[in-house]
């Protein structure tokens, strides 16, 4: 090999290993993980409120809005517990149906929790011999998971206050959240609720977060003074991050790893996002992923039009799944961005919609179908079209 062709090699060789250290850099910017304290945004004010209410022996309630961060936060406070020697046992309920599921995993969660304590694992393990549980390792995300072998409800009705009696009385200081809380609702069995709020009461050394993303059946499970759980909780009120603290996050991120922004265009992304965690998430993630180290507005533009242009089957097909004049009122409220008179005749005529009642009934079916959410815990409620990037396609489209 002749000298020039050395250089060219080298050249080469050195190009190549930037590139892959280049890929092998974590992008901070997560979407779906929780990465440590470097990587979370904010929520100090949340945080601490949280870990005075579990110091204080408070059970804590909150619902937020979806994908605006709540189980990031639990994952953050989590991380702050642990470090205390705190026992901490995640459950998301969204996907189950009844009591046979929910004590399932429940039943699965604690077994997760206990394994760094071998002697409190097969110590449990023996306690719930009688109940005849079914081991079996998740293929995907390679947690194990239980399976009580248990059929009458009356005997369900009993385990679940037995599984939370044994962890109390293990002298452990110990934190439950469990996740989409309001779908207890949709049970067949009307009194769990009565059955959880009899037992939580007991409980000397556990305390509960209660969060979902369901705001009305939320307040219905907490704030109706007919139902069992009225009164037992402190509320947490979860917003959107500030504008100017998310813009410093994001700014300090890129910093990091050298990428150069300007405010301007931070400003840009947190515009197009309304500053809603995961949009914000998911847009500076796809940015950082292309590993150009300078960024400007036509790279986040660039960057925004390939993620509406992926979601453009998922959008056409809501299209094929509504009436017209649901249709017709998303387009509306999209537009607008936010809506406060959606029955006033001035949105309607601006949008040709049809009376106020046919209004009200397709944004009721909008709002359970998740595509419209309404915002009341500020001083001037409003609706908002839930999915950032459907609004910013509809937009574009319409």
């Amino acid at each position: 090999m002749n000298y020039t062709k050395c250089i060219v090699h080298n050249e080469y060789c050195i190009m190549f290993s930037i590139f892959v250290k280049n890929l092998n850099v974590m992008n901070p910017f997560s979407i779906q993980n929780y990465n440590g304290p470097d990587y979370f945004c904010d929520r100090e004010d949340e945080t601490k409120l949280l870990i005075q209410n579990i110091k204080n022996g408070y059970n804590t309630a909150f619902f937020a809005q979806r994908r605006i961060g709540k189980t990031a936060l639990v994952q953050h406070l989590f991380y702050h517990l642990k470090k205390k020697k705190n026992t901490c046992i995640y459950i998301d309920i969204y996907a189950t149906q009844d009591i046979k599921d929910l004590t399932d995993q429940l039943a699965s969660a604690i077994y997760s929790a206990l394994q760094e304590k071998k002697s409190l694992a097969k110590k449990y393990w023996e306690s719930i011999k009688l109940l005849r549980p079914i081991l079996k390792i998740n293929e995907f995300s390679g947690v194990p998971e239980l399976s009580l072998d248990i059929s009458r409800t009356q005997q369900l009705e009993k385990t679940i206050p037995q599984l939370l009696q044994f962890l109390d009385q293990l002298n452990l200081k110990i934190t439950i959240a469990i996740d989409e809380f309001q779908q207890i609702l949709s049970y067949p069995e009307k009194n769990i609720e009565a059955i959880l709020r009899t037992t939580i009461q007991q409980l000397k050394n556990t305390q509960f977060i209660f969060l979902g993303s369901d705001q009305r059946m939320m307040l219905q499970i907490f704030n109706d003074a007919k139902r069992p759980f009225y009164a037992s909780v402190k509320n947490l009120n979860l917003q959107r991050i500030d504008f100017n603290t998310y813009a410093t996050y994001i700014k300090r991120q890129f910093n990091n790893y050298n990428y150069k922004i300007e405010t301007e265009d931070i400003k840009l992304i947190l515009q197009y996002t309304d500053c809603h965690t995961y949009f914000t998430q998911v847009l500076c993630h796809d940015i950082f992923a292309q590993r150009i180290k300078k960024i400007n507005t036509t790279l986040i533009l660039k960057t925004l039009k390939s993620i509406l242009s992926q979601n453009d089957g998922v959008y056409y097909q809501y299209r094929s799944l509504l009436t017209s004049s649901q249709w017709k009122l998303l387009i509306a409220v999209s537009k607008e961005e936010r809506v406060f008179m959606p029955y006033g005749k001035d949105f309607i005529n601006t949008h040709q919609l049809s009376t106020p009642a046919s209004v009200k009934r397709s944004l009721l079916s909008l709002i359970s179908k998740d595509l419209v959410y309404y915002n009341n815990a500020i001083e001037k409620p409003y609706y908002e079209t839930q999915d950032k990037f459907l609004r910013l396609w509809l937009q574009d489209k319409y």
